[in-house]
């Protein structure tokens, strides 16, 4: 009986050890874990913080440029970096790169950024997309966003969250500050094709928001050519100005556009603009837009509509059925397309912008892509 006992006693004290053995390694594994977790974490931090005085500097001075790898010592550890310009589809852009080292964790970042001016004669960054949106934006059915048989890539911005059902594409990048869903989910890789990219670019990808000044269009009234007190209906065949001498309509109430316009200028609505049924808008100029639209208010076309124009809306816009578009889409609000809505754009036109976005002075740097980490 005793040596039962002493057996058992035995093969207990053995069992307890390799137990106990089992859990220290394993205790100590984790511990390792969360060690190597922690520098990986603050690795990558101090590239992200890198980045971020990078952009400051470059906001401070648009030349900042730093074409041999520089060291530096960031949030006690070690980090190395470049700022040199590239080309991508023939726009100029601030390329970064960064490597971060912390306790003997190395992480990189590389960040795209573009440097534009408000004003000055230039476009104002909003309006350099086919389409934006200011807040979320919706595709349902069949829509299409591409080019205008110019090459260029047809990009969407939001500055939000973007979604798509159905059948839709994009022939450019999608950059959003939120998140993007597609039905079905691989529509977002499958259905998003920049027809240029050089760098290998995600096709689409979360970004910093982009701000679009307020549009009050009382401040363009003086401006004028022609004043509409109340709604105004525009039907039949309406003719604007020139090129060189642009008329500018502007509305104290609804737009409302029921017909065929022609020529050079701006129509401005302190309301909304609703454009129903059989509408052309034509547009002789096959590089830019002619025509431009900015509404205080929504922006809503129904029907079978054609239009060759720069649209702006204060509010949203909102496109159904057989909507064609040959220029650009952009809203400071939300953003709905519906049915076989085709975006085809073309690059807005600053004379069209001068009246509503002057001259300016303000510098805007803005990221075009993603952090990386390896």
């Amino acid at each position: 009986m005793g040596r039962a006992v002493l057996i058992i006693l035995l093969f207990a004290i053995v069992t307890f050890g390799i137990y106990s053995i089992q859990v220290n390694r394993t205790t100590s594994e984790a511990g390792v874990s969360s060690s190597n977790y922690y520098r990986d974490f603050y690795a990558k931090n101090i590239a992200n913080s890198m980045i971020d005085i990078l952009k400051v500097k470059l906001s401070k001075d648009t030349a900042y440029r730093v074409y041999n790898v520089t060291g530096e010592n960031l949030m006690n550890g070690k980090v190395y970096y470049r700022v040199v310009d590239t080309l991508i589809n023939t726009s100029r852009f601030v390329k970064i790169n960064v490597v971060a080292n912390y306790e003997g964790s190395t992480k990189s970042a590389e960040a795209y950024m573009v440097i534009e001016a408000i004003g000055g004669g230039g476009l104002p960054p909003f309006m350099k997309y086919a389409v934006f949106s200011g807040m979320n934006m919706s595709m349902n059915g069949g829509v299409r966003v591409t080019n205008a048989g110019n090459g260029l890539n047809a990009n969407v911005h939001v500055n939000g969250n973007f979604s798509m059902n159905g059948n839709n594409s994009i022939d450019g990048f999608l950059t959003y500050t939120g998140y993007a869903h597609s039905n079905p989910p691989q529509a977002l890789n499958n259905r998003i094709n920049p027809i240029s990219n050089p760098e290998n670019l995600p096709k689409h990808y979360q970004t910093s928001q982009i701000n679009v000044p307020t549009f009050d269009p009382d401040q363009y009234l003086s401006k004028a050519t022609d004043i509409y007190y109340g709604n105004k209906t525009f039907s039949g065949n309406f003719a604007l100005g020139t090129k060189e001498n642009p008329k500018i309509i502007f509305v104290t109430g609804d737009l409302i556009i029921n017909g065929s316009v022609t020529g050079y200028g701006l129509f401005i609505s302190k309301g909304n603009t609703i454009i129903n049924g059989n509408v052309t808008i034509n547009g002789p100029d096959p590089n830019v837009s002619n025509i431009g639209i900015y509404s205080g208010g929504d922006l809503i076309a129904n029907g079978n509509v054609t239009l060759n124009a720069q649209i702006f809306s204060n509010k949203n816009i909102i496109l159904n059925g057989n909507v064609k578009v040959y220029g650009n889409v952009v809203s400071r609000q939300q953003v709905n397309f519906n049915g076989n809505v085709d975006i085809y754009y073309k690059p807005a036109n600053d004379v069209l912008t001068k009246p509503v976005w002057g001259i300016g002075t303000e510098s805007i740097v803005q990221v075009k892509t993603m952090h990386y980490y390896e």
